[in-house]
């Protein structure tokens, strides 16, 4: 008998934030965030496209998984290391 196969869910995919959007279709989180809030602000003006356009450089393979997204993992150091957080934290 053959073991069953598990399908991993996808991983997610960077979208730059300058992509045009239309004023009033925002989702209901993107509607009730605080602009003023300090991961709002962070976010808002950090280079993502430069930044994540090296990050895909580096970590760009047609073998194995695809790596998850460059905002994604960049993000999650930046705020592991602005609240002084451990590896396991």
């Amino acid at each position: 008998m053959r073991g069953s196969y598990k399908k991993r869910a996808p991983s997610p995919v960077y979208s730059s934030p300058n992509q045009l959007s239309f004023e009033g279709f925002e989702t209901p989180f993107e509607q009730q965030l605080d602009l003023n809030n300090r991961w709002v602000f962070l976010a808002r003006n950090i280079p993502w496209d430069r930044i994540v356009g090296v990050y895909d450089k580096v970590f760009s393979s047609a073998e194995g998984r695809k790596p998850l997204s460059g905002r994604l993992v960049l993000g999650s150091l930046m705020i592991k290391h602005l609240c002084k957080l451990s590896d396991r934290e």
